[in-house]
C-alpha cells in the first residue's frame, strides 16, 4: 500500500511541476509581445455594412436617441417613439419606420438617410393630434428597403 501511495504522490508532484512550467512559459510568451499577439489584441475594423442591433419602443426619448421610458402600452394622446440601434460604417444608409393599425391600414411612414461613423441610434416618432384609436398597432423598421425588425404596441383608453 505504501508503494501505491508513493507512486500517486510522485505523479501529483510531477503533474504540478508540469503545470507550473506551462504557466511560466505562457507568462514569458506574453511578455515577449510577439507580432501575432499584437495583431490579436487590435480591434477588428468595423464593417462597412449597416446592421440593426436593436429596436426599442417607448413614450420618451433621451440623450443619443435612446428610449428612456420603454413600454408597449400607450394612451390615445401619447407620442410613440422608436429607437433603432445600428452598427457599421456605410457611406450612407436609409432607415424607415412604417406604422400600421391592426386592420393593416398604414397610419404613418417616416424615413431618414444616415451616415453613421460606428454604433449609432436613430429615432422616429408618431403622434396623432386627435388621438390614437384604441387598438393594436405595429411599426416595421426597414434598412435600405429590407424589413429588419418590427414591434407591436397597444393603445388603451385610460
Amino acid at each position: 500500500m505504501r508503494h501505491v501511495a508513493g507512486v500517486l504522490l510522485g505523479a501529483v508532484v510531477v503533474a504540478a511541476a508540469a503545470c507550473g512550467g506551462r504557466e511560466e512559459e505562457a507568462t514569458a510568451g506574453s511578455e515577449s509581445g510577439t507580432a501575432s499577439e499584437s495583431q490579436a489584441a487590435a480591434p477588428a475594423p468595423e464593417s462597412r455594412e449597416l446592421e440593426v442591433a436593436g429596436v426599442m419602443i417607448g413614450k420618451r426619448i433621451g440623450e443619443n436617441n435612446l428610449i428612456i421610458e420603454p413600454t408597449f402600452q400607450f394612451q390615445p394622446l401619447d407620442t410613440v417613439y422608436v429607437s433603432i440601434a445600428t452598427t457599421g460604417v456605410p457611406d450612407s444608409a436609409n432607415l424607415s419606420a412604417v406604422w400600421h393599425f391592426q386592420t393593416g391600414r398604414m397610419v404613418d411612414s417616416t424615413a431618414e438617410s444616415i451616415q453613421p461613423e460606428g454604433p449609432a441610434n436613430t429615432a422616429f416618432h408618431v403622434f396623432r393630434p386627435k388621438g390614437w384609436p384604441v387598438g393594436t398597432y405595429k411599426v416595421t423598421i426597414y434598412a435600405d428597403g429590407d424589413s429588419v425588425d418590427a414591434r407591436t404596441f397597444a393603445v388603451r383608453d385610460q
